[in-house]
């Protein structure tokens, strides 16, 4: 036999042995709710109603109330920020076990995280140390919950939380050991985008991950996870949050951030091998691949390699809809990895919509069926066990509440219309029938890896060369002629909200996709802040990318500027409106 032939051999064995699954993965039990319509995270806040009845089933009411949605997989985080709510650990601590003392300032009324005060921040951990101390284990209580309404659960980690930068109001999330072992964080200069106001301290309380240590802290703790409960998965949350390396050091980092990932795939595999059970790895990634590649976060690399089972793409904080969803499905053509779409379910300030002032889910809709359009499995939903980042204020005659702490009358109810929501955001063909929101992204929550936002902007005039450069795009993705046709969408609108134009309305001019558009019979709304957005009923809008020119006529400076820091005339926000005819 020549050489020629035996390598042929050796490489035909090769293939066969890399294609045929072995005895146990062909025992590995699978997971039935893969692929999920809905990723729902929570952070777990809800452990808050504990100290009151002291009743586990007070901890897990969200669970209950999922069930009959479109949500397929809850993700719980293990603790608070980027710490644990269990003792014991050799690569954490129990959030919050290490502060003794809550009130440094003499004042618990002082301000904290998430409008909070500090008594109340003092009572989270006192809720989350109470269910331990009952003996009770919070994680295992979530997921023996999830497995009876048959809701996957898996673990979610904030691969960098930034509460610790708060030196006003977010100190008491430093853990004994970021105390200790400052040579492991960011630190200082803290650079010109830092996370979360370290910039105001010139200090981020941040993990650097170009330092073994660090890495495998997280590698630790995966492993823990994965040994001591019956997850179905991991969520690694690399939106929560960037920076993950020193200023401008990102981009060098990204072979060392695609090992780290490597790395928990090898955990992550070996954990479904032990338990002969599937086992996914689920990432949560900014929504522009190559702005994250600076944060040393290689997208592609990781869909291409097959690394992990789903990638979301989110902002860190809000609902852009500005995401490379196509480029990462194409991208994982191959692999088979999953793409989903995913927001904070806190909009950025929109116009008021459906009879709500707040974080109307138009919005979601908008940014899910672009999703669903362009490729994407499914959602994902962040902060959504929040009433404040639900759509609101609650009408009066929502009455029917859902999900009430037992015997409490604590906060972070569901109505029924919030369930609906949850059943629509899951349905791409119940979507396109709805009324949705497409806006343009600002820079009042513009994150690290984000696309550049485009409004506000001061209006340019045409006379000093303004032209279609200059035009706000919003991407629709839909079939808006057809959908006009045949009654499955009303109509449309143009919403724009301007400032300081009331000696210079005369010179605003607007082109929606090259036509001009009047705005002087524009009709008018106000929210409950008295903001005003001008409405143009049936601008020309089409499906793709739509192009909306708002400019200054002529080449003299508007009159409301008279010298340096007076007003400009500025649009605040742009929208477009489809009008669902369900």
């Amino acid at each position: 036999m020549t050489r020629r032939v035996l390598n042929l051999l050796i490489l035909l064995c090769l293939c066969i042995s890399c294609h045929v699954p072995n005895k146990r993965e062909q025992g590995v039990k699978p997971f039935t709710n893969w692929p999920p319509r809905i990723i729902y995270n929570t952070d777990g806040n809800w452990v808050f109603n504990y100290l009151k009845n002291r009743d586990p089933k007070d901890l897990t009411v969200i669970l209950d109330a999922l069930q009959g949605t479109a949500v397929d997989i809850v993700t719980v985080l293990v603790g608070i920020d980027d710490d644990l709510s269990w003792r014991g650990s050799d690569h954490g601590q129990m959030w919050g076990d290490n502060i003794k003392n809550w009130d440094p300032d003499g004042d618990e009324a002082r301000p904290s995280v998430g409008g909070m005060d500090m008594s109340a921040v003092q009572r989270l951990h006192q809720n989350l140390a109470a269910v331990t101390d009952d003996g009770h284990d919070l994680l295992k209580i979530y997921i023996d919950r999830a497995q009876e309404v048959q809701l996957g659960i898996f673990a979610s980690f904030r691969m960098n939380d930034g509460h610790g930068n708060y030196e006003d109001r977010g100190w008491y999330g430093r853990s004994i050991q970021k105390m200790e072992r400052t040579d492991l964080l960011i630190g200082s200069p803290a650079g010109w985008r830092a996370a979360a106001r370290s910039d105001e301290w010139n200090f981020a309380w941040q993990w650097d991950y170009a330092h073994e240590e660090v890495r495998n802290r997280f590698l630790g703790l995966f492993d823990e996870v994965l040994t001591r409960y019956e997850f179905n998965g991991l969520e690694l949350d690399f939106i929560r949050q960037p920076p993950f390396f020193k200023s401008g050091q990102g981009s060098n980092h990204t072979s060392t951030m695609t090992d780290f990932i490597r790395a928990t795939r090898r955990i992550v595999l070996r954990h479904k091998a032990r338990k002969g059970q599937e086992i996914k790895l689920i990432v949560r990634v900014p929504p522009s691949i190559d702005h994250s590649r600076e944060l040393g976060i290689d997208t592609e690399a990781w869909i291409r390699e097959g690394l992990v089972d789903a990638v979301v793409m989110a902002s860190v904080g809000s609902c852009s809809q500005q995401i490379d969803i196509h480029r990462a499905v194409q991208t994982a053509r191959e692999s088979g990895v999953l793409i989903y779409t995913g927001f904070d379910s806190r909009p950025q300030e929109t116009s008021p919509q459906g009879g709500y002032d707040n974080n109307p889910v138009t919005v979601l809709r908008g940014a899910a069926l672009n999703g669903y359009k362009q490729g994407a499995s499914g959602v994902h939903l962040f902060n959504h066990g929040y009433i404040s980042h639900r759509k609101g204020p609650v009408p009066n005659k929502e009455t029917k509440l859902v999900a009430k702490p037992v015997g409490t009358d604590l906060r972070g109810f569901f109505t029924s219309s919030d369930l609906q929501d949850l059943k629509d955001l899951g349905n791409s063909k119940a979507l396109e029938s709805l009324s949705r929101c497409y806006y343009a992204d600002t820079r009042l929550s513009n994150y690290h890896g984000d696309y550049p936002p485009q409004v506000p902007a001061k209006l340019a005039l045409i006379g000093r060369g303004a032209g279609i450069a200059h035009a706000i795009r919003i991407r629709v993705e839909d079939d808006i002629a057809g959908g006009l046709s045949d009654g499955r969408i009303q109509k449309t609108e143009l919403r724009l909200r301007l400032t300081h134009t009331e000696k210079s309305f005369d010179r605003v001019r607007c082109q929606v996709n090259g036509i001009a558009v009047d705005l002087t019979s524009a009709a008018r709304i106000r929210n409950q802040r008295k903001n005003q957005w001008l409405v143009i009923d049936n601008p020309p809008v089409k499906s793709g990318v739509n192009t909306v020119l708002v400019v200054l006529e002529g080449t003299k400076s508007p009159a409301e500027y008279t010298k340096r820091n007076d007003p400009w005339p500025t649009l605040e926000s742009c929208e477009i409106i489809v009008k669902g005819g369900r």
